[in-house]
C-alpha cells in the first residue's frame, strides 16, 4: 500500500503513441549576440520568491513574455500547465558548456545559453502522489497541485553539493469537485512503485499514486471535472 507520503513531482509515464520524450524550450533566449542584434542576453526564465529551482519534474508554465517558470498551484486565472520539467544545458561563467538534471536561481543567473528540456505533449500521461486518499471514483476528477510545505510546486531537493535534483510536487487532498478545472485530471491508478518498496499501490491507499493527464494545458482547451 502506498502508506508513506514521499512524493516525486509530476512524473512522465507514458505517451499514447509511445513517445515520451522532452523537447527544446529556448523562450527568449538570444543565441546570436552582435553588434546588429545588441548584446545583452534575455533570459528565458522567471523564477521569483519561493521558487529558487528547477528540480527534475517540476510542474512548469509559460508566463506572458515567453519566460519559463513555475506552475501555478491552482487553475485560476491565467495558471496553466506547460508541462514537467526534465533539465537544463547551458554555458556557465567561465565559458563550460554544462548539462544537468536540475539547476538553481542562483545558477541560471550566472548562466548564458540556456537551453531547458521540458515534457510538454499534451496527451502525455504523467504519475504523482497525492497528499491523501484517492479511490477509483477519483477517475476523471481534477486536482489542483499541494500547497503543503514541502510538497507544493516549488519543492524539491538537491542531493549533497551539486548532485540531482527532484520535485517533491504532489497533488492537493481533494479534489476541485464536479465542474471546476483543476490542474491534472485522473486518468488512471498509478504504475509507480507504492510505499514502503516492495508494496502494491492501490486505490483507497492512504497516500495514492495516481495517473493523470494535464487538464489546464497551455497548448489545448481545459475540461472541467466530472
Amino acid at each position: 500500500m502506498s502508506t508513506v507520503f514521499q512524493p516525486f513531482g509530476l512524473k512522465p509515464a507514458y505517451h499514447p503513441s509511445g513517445l515520451d520524450r522532452s523537447v527544446p524550450f529556448v523562450g527568449t533566449n538570444n543565441f546570436n549576440l552582435t553588434s546588429t542584434t545588441g548584446g545583452a542576453y534575455s533570459a528565458p526564465y522567471s523564477l521569483t520568491g519561493a521558487q529558487v529551482a528547477f528540480y527534475q519534474y517540476t510542474p512548469v508554465a509559460i508566463t506572458s513574455t515567453g519566460q519559463l517558470t513555475i506552475a501555478a498551484a491552482t487553475a485560476s486565472g491565467t495558471g496553466k500547465v506547460y508541462g514537467s520539467f526534465d533539465g537544463v544545458e547551458y554555458t556557465t561563467a567561465e565559458g563550460r558548456r554544462t548539462v544537468g538534471k536540475s539547476i538553481t536561481a542562483a545558477s541560471l543567473a550566472a548562466a548564458t545559453q540556456i537551453v531547458f528540456w521540458i515534457f510538454q505533449d499534451p496527451a502525455l500521461v504523467y504519475e504523482i502522489q497525492v497528499n491523501g486518499s484517492a479511490n477509483a471514483n477519483s477517475v476523471g476528477q481534477e486536482y489542483n497541485f499541494d500547497t503543503t510545505t514541502g510538497s507544493a510546486v516549488t519543492d524539491g531537493y538537491i542531493i549533497g553539493t551539486g548532485g540531482a535534483g527532484f520535485s517533491t510536487t504532489a497533488l492537493a487532498a481533494t479534489p476541485v469537485g464536479s465542474g471546476n478545472v483543476g490542474q491534472v485530471r485522473v486518468v488512471g491508478l498509478g504504475r509507480e512503485t507504492a510505499y514502503p518498496a516492495g508494496s502494491t499501490n492501490a486505490w483507497g491507499d492512504a497516500n495514492t499514486i495516481v495517473q493523470v493527464v494535464i487538464s489546464n494545458n497551455t497548448f489545448a482547451a481545459n475540461s472541467a471535472s466530472v
